[in-house]
């Protein structure tokens, strides 16, 4: 009986290799063999953009450009300086240390996009925030500053203005650094 135990499993192990190994073989039927030719994928229009990303990099630089160039057809502007007032960022300029102006939030504000062809865009306008904030040196001391910028919206505080301007001072406290704020705008009260 041992015998027939000994055969029967043998058998059982014969039957459920083949079986398996035809399983195998009907799948493998179904999966293609292998090609030395790849398909080529279709581009994307995702796929147009630089890898490096200097296409945003360039519309931030285009950005910041404009938030540091006067409008001289602004009416703010020109209100400004006939009442012998310096543009805000001239007035930052004087007072920092030579070269040691670094802005936050350059390029906050709102822009007006130009389409281009392939779905891309170019900044056609930008009024930036009226309020420059950002660190730099006065008398070789690291200081925070803000100043209202009265030729965009009079220097009215209002929109994401106050945000920034929180997150300056809390930047200001966690950094131990002194703030200056040069406040030229048309509401509110300085305390």
């Amino acid at each position: 009986m041992a015998g027939d135990d000994d055969a029967s499993s043998r058998k059982d192990a014969l039957t459920s290799s083949s079986s398996a190994k035809d399983r195998l073989d009907q799948v493998s039927s179904h999966i293609a063999p292998e090609t030395q030719k790849r398909r080529r994928r279709r581009r994307s229009a995702d796929s147009d953009l630089p890898a490096d990303y200097s296409d945003i990099l360039g519309q931030i630089a285009a950005l910041r450009k404009l938030a540091a160039s006067p409008d001289p057809n602004n009416r703010g502007y020109v209100r400004q300086k006939q009442a012998g007032k310096l543009w805000v960022r001239e007035r930052v300029e004087q007072l920092l240390d030579p070269g040691t102006f670094q802005e936050v939030g350059s390029v906050s504000g709102t822009v007006k996009w130009r389409q281009l062809e392939g779905g891309k865009e170019e900044p056609e306008e930008f009024v930036p925030s009226n309020n420059v904030q950002g660190f730099g040196k006065l008398r070789g001391r690291k200081i925070v500053f803000t100043a209202d910028d009265f030729s965009i919206r009079a220097g009215h505080a209002d929109g994401a203005l106050m945000d920034k301007t929180i997150y300056m001072e809390k930047l200001a406290i966690a950094l131990q650094l002194p703030i200056i704020k040069l406040v030229d705008g048309s509401s509110g009260a300085a305390q």
